[in-house]
């Protein structure tokens, strides 16, 4: 509950955020245009028609009364000098021509004339366009006429057809305003209410974000986090005393690689973070996340990987994969030993400081001692936001050039004591440490039967599938999900983990060990899938580096 109030927190806090800004920015608008500004009456003048007599128009009031006998209200007004009467009968009002009595009618001209009355600016009237209603005129559908000016504001002035009667002035700063009114008060439907769905529910987020701050607040003191004498965390320790351990997501519990195991007999009780990261067989074993447990006297941890030094790496060779994905082989000074499915967390050079960025494996252990990396290019999704740091410092680096990494970290490693079907579920760069976990499965000396889903968005994208083919031991099934007729493609199509389902289905759930890694919603969605299949949690081993 508490993982999932933090993560609700973290969201909620992001909307706030975006709205505050959009406060700001539309209260500054208000403050710079000013009442005045904001009306789009800039040029508006306001005409106080002329009382007219009881006899001036032809036709009587006492002939309205008798026409219209059920009359709440009737009133007398002028029209640029023209008598109307304005009859209101049960709440809806008729306007009728003061010498006939028949129904108002606003021509064209008329309209033209009473905008050019209304108005008071240096411009002349530029086109005239009948409509029935105005999106920027609210609370008006009625038959009218938009008379257009030719000024530096854009004016333009609805006149009412029914009516003859100015309904109202609008122009660019007063559209300004009304988009700022709509960002300020979240009324994006331009009704121009306070009272809407969105805003209760910006309350809402508000209020939650208060009481979920004030509640990690109060758990955090009683945690003693604020104190500067509290105890560290375990993966805290471990990094002061310069020990290789990894973690992605700072200690807080969502990238599931500080591992170590509780080796005395009073284990601490399991956190949802936990529950969540790791299988009922490495809890029962002892394993823990590292950040999740302050360092006790009474306890003794041993970490994962006791084997773990920093190698410095040289750039042997490099090649395109795809267009998205390269294949960096390098080699290192000293001997590295790693098992299939393990990372190296690369050292980049980032400004003045060093960035840790984890890169899985793409092959098993060799006797040239080459360690084989896919990489894949993130380049800058727009203008002004910088590319991937990791990626592209590698990406760069020409055959002969260094850097160092540190490793191997990991324990995404093949299930041993097993006979079970051998499942793999990938897409993207994941390919790399099941690639390596094939290899190393069919090194064994009766390799297990593997079926091996692989999803890209064409195939364009698709790594190694010669080499994946020709495996004896292995069905390898490409799925494709933004494939074009040009292609010709037979194979299959979709989402991976959809395809994966359609071929579990027909399995035994209890007799087959799940290897995922790919993109953060391949695997969201494959973990889920798998949940609903029944799969049970310790025949499955996923790797997203934390992301």
């Amino acid at each position: 509950m508490m993982r999932f109030m933090q993560w609700l927190h973290r969201w909620v806090s992001l909307i706030l955020i975006i709205q505050v800004v959009l406060w700001l920015i539309s209260a500054t608008v208000f403050s710079i245009m000013g009442h005045h500004g904001m009306s789009g009456h800039q040029y508006m003048r306001h005409i106080h028609p002329e009382m007219l007599a009881d006899e001036s128009p032809q036709w009587s009031i006492q002939q309205v009364r008798a026409t219209h006998p059920q009359a709440d209200t009737i009133l007398l007004t002028n029209v640029l000098g023209h008598p109307q009467y304005q009859v209101n009968v049960s709440g809806k009002w008729l306007y009728l021509d003061g010498h006939t009595g028949q129904p108002w009618q606003t021509d064209v001209n008329l309209a033209q004339a009473l905008a050019l009355a209304s108005y008071d600016g240096p411009g002349q009237i530029a086109e005239v366009e009948q409509v029935t209603g105005a999106a920027e005129v609210v609370d008006w559908s009625a038959a009218g006429y938009r008379v257009q000016f030719a000024d530096d504001l854009n004016t333009r002035v609805y006149v009412d057809a029914a009516s003859g009667q100015i309904v109202e002035h609008r122009n660019t700063p007063w559209t300004i305003a009304d988009w700022a009114f709509r960002l300020h008060f979240m009324d994006y439907s331009g009704e121009r209410s306070f009272n809407h769905l969105l805003i209760w529910s910006a309350g809402l987020f508000a209020l939650w974000f208060s009481l979920s701050g004030l509640m990690l607040l109060i758990r955090n003191i009683s945690q003693g986090d604020f104190n500067p004498r509290r105890k560290p965390t375990w993966l805290e320790q471990l990094q002061r005393d310069e020990k290789p351990i990894a973690s992605s997501c700072g200690g807080g519990g969502t990238c599931g690689l500080c591992k170590v195991t509780f080796t005395n007999n009073d284990v601490p009780t399991p956190t949802a973070a936990e529950k969540v990261m790791l299988s009922e067989a490495e809890l029962t074993a002892g394993l823990r996340l590292a950040c999740q447990h302050k360092v006790q006297a009474k306890d003794a941890v041993e970490l994962a990987n006791e084997n773990v030094a920093s190698h410095l790496l040289t750039l042997q060779n490099k090649r395109d994969l795809t267009p998205s994905i390269a294949e960096l082989t390098f080699t290192s000074a000293s001997r590295l030993d790693y098992q299939a499915g393990q990372f190296l967390q690369f050292k980049i050079p980032h400004e003045s400081t060093v960035l840790e960025r984890h890169y899985s494996l793409a092959t098993v252990p060799n006797a040239d001692n080459e360690l084989v990396f896919t990489v894949r290019h993130m380049p800058a999704p727009k203008s002004g936001v910088p590319a991937g740091v990791g990626s592209s410092f590698l990406c760069r680096l020409q055959p002969g050039e260094h850097v160092e990494a540190i490793g191997p970290f990991g324990d995404f490693l093949l299930t041993k004591a097993s006979s079970r079907q051998q499942v793999f579920i990938g897409g993207g760069a994941g390919i790399a440490p099941l690639r390596a976990l094939v290899q190393a499965e069919q090194q064994s000396t009766t390799p297990r039967p593997a079926m091996f889903f692989y999803g890209a968005r064409n195939s364009a994208e698709l790594c190694y599938t010669e080499e994946l083919e020709q495996n004896p031991h292995v069905t390898y099934v490409p799925v494709l999900s933004a494939v074009s007729e040009k292609e010709r493609w037979t194979g299959q199509t979709g989402f991976v983990h959809e395809v994966a389902e359609a071929w579990l289905r027909e399995q035994d759930a209890q007799q087959v060990d799940v290897y995922v890694c790919g993109p953060p919603l391949m695997l969201e969605a494959t973990m889920k899938m798998l949940a609903e299949l029944g799969v049970p949690r310790d025949h499955i081993k996923f790797d997203d580096f934390g992301i």
